[in-house]
């Protein structure tokens, strides 16, 4: 089947994929947003819909409480031998694994080792034994671009030894060496990685007769004459069909880090993708087109759906299914970004319309809305019969920007996305809404894009929300 790059508009950030049969799955880092560990499906590497998450929560109680840019770090994931395994560092806390018969969940979490400043990590369950490769974070540890390479048990529970460094990128005119992906083919190891950054970087294959070393380099994938920046860290995929593939991300500012598709000819010495070394807008999958999508709508009938995450570990007392609706119980926070409360999703595509309707019946009490969180955010709340637009930042104070009268307890309130800005309306239903300010430009956060989403806040009170619906604007 056709298909054009980004493949997800959707910011899955150092995506790893593997083929099970016919099936493809795919994982991506998601730091402190909760559940963690998405787990996406797809039958042709192009439409993916997810199917849960691994990490129902993160492992450690910090994560009870927004820490932005933290949490888990780029995961890796495989199957061995009947069980799917994820392997993910919280560069704080340590490397762990999640394990499953089922991809869809449960999700079994065990921490491997207690180590701080690993980040990376990407297992082999080779014939001579179970080994892991990772990388290193610099604002931890103040080592980045080098790789090791430890032994883990036989289960691939435990670290057996002080690992082996493998690959020093200062040794190669390498800067920011990260993202390793180990694998076996045609009885030689193979390390693919970026390298260089990730706005302005390029995709290394290292290779060797030896799991230790020495291992030779090449550059296999650069932004070239191609739109693409900084093409990163991504998964090798043979598809089963005779051709291979190389899922990466790039860096789109505002909306995140989407995954991109190239194809890889490996009949020389060393891997091809692309167009000789260069991104390629579109292709053939040459795979059956099996239709899959993303929910863009949600009036949850039944649980809340898996696009949605929390800013931390979530409460139960946050929140009661209406089946169908959502109430929101009010939570006391000091401002939107400390607010593990606040529910988001991933952006779903570039410019679309995001309608939200809820009812707050003790205005006095408490305040809802919406609005897009980053770095610096942009958000309207419905407190006190009045609309209130607010702008602030995870480093910056919030404040007021103005505010209109509004006597219902019930509104609808459109977030207006377009071109990495956005801008809000307001009403009691989508007939004659009234802007409320200008457009806002959105910013990403710690490592993540900005996420639409909404909440409630006060001492007491709830608001209830009906619906969501996202409309893409074309």
């Amino acid at each position: 089947m056709r298909y054009r790059n980004p493949v997800l508009y959707m910011d899955l950030s150092d995506p790893d994929v593997i083929r099970v049969g016919e099936d493809f799955y795919m994982t991506a880092s998601s730091f402190t947003c909760v559940p963690g560990l998405p787990v996406l499906h797809s039958r042709d590497l192009v439409h993916w819909e997810i199917i849960g998450h691994a990490a129902d929560r993160l492992p450690h109680p910090r994560y009870d409480h927004p820490a932005h840019g933290c949490g888990i770090w780029a995961p890796s994931i495989r199957w061995h031998r009947g069980l799917f395994y994820i392997y993910a560092c919280m560069p704080d806390e340590g490397l762990y694994a999640w394990t499953s018969e089922n991809p869809a969940g449960p999700w079994q979490c065990r921490l491997v080792k207690a180590v701080t400043g690993w980040i990376d990590p990407c297992p082999l369950f080779g014939e001579d034994g179970v080994w892991l490769i990772h990388g290193f974070a610099a604002s931890r540890v103040g080592i980045n671009n080098v790789l090791y390479i430890h032994r883990l048990s036989d289960d691939g529970m435990s670290v057996l030894d002080k690992g082996r460094r493998v690959y020093d990128g200062a040794e190669h005119g390498d800067v920011t060496v990260e993202g390793p992906k180990l694998y076996r083919r045609n009885g030689s190891y193979w390390i693919l990685c970026p390298a260089g950054g990730v706005r302005h970087g390029y995709q290394l294959a290292l290779r060797s007769g030896s799991l230790f070393g020495p291992y030779e380099r090449k550059v296999v994938l650069e932004q070239g004459s191609s739109p693409v920046n900084g093409p990163h860290q991504g998964a090798w995929i043979n598809d089963g069909q005779g051709k291979d593939w190389f899922i990466h991300f790039q860096d789109v500012g505002a909306y995140g880090r989407v995954p991109h598709l190239q194809p890889v000819d490996w009949s020389g010495e060393w891997p091809v993708m692309g167009d000789r070394g260069t991104p390629v807008p579109e292709g053939d999958t040459g795979l059956p087109d099996c239709p899959l999508s993303i929910p863009c709508a949600d009036t949850f009938e039944q649980e809340i759906g898996p696009v949605w995450q929390w800013q931390a570990n979530p409460d139960p007392s946050w929140y009661t299914l209406l089946r169908p609706g959502l109430r929101l119980h009010a939570v006391p926070a000091d401002r939107l970004s400390e607010a593990g409360h606040f529910l988001s999703r991933l952006m779903p595509c570039r410019n679309f319309d995001m309608d939200v309707r809820f009812s707050v019946p003790q205005l006095e009490l408490a305040g809802a809305g919406a609005g897009v969180m980053g770095s610096a955010y942009t958000f309207v709340v419905l407190k006190g019969r009045r609309v209130r637009l607010v702008r602030g930042g995870t480093e910056e104070p919030e404040q007021e920007i103005l505010s209109r009268p509004f006597e219902k307890a019930e509104l609808l309130l459109r977030l207006q996305i377009r071109d990495g800005y956005v801008s809000f309306l307001f009403g009691s239903d989508d007939r004659g809404l009234s802007p409320l300010g200008e457009a806002f430009p959105m910013a990403p956060g710690g490592w993540t894009g900005a996420r639409p989403g909404f909440f409630c806040t006060g001492p007491e009170g709830y608001a209830d929300v009906h619906s969501v619906r996202i409309t893409e604007y074309r």
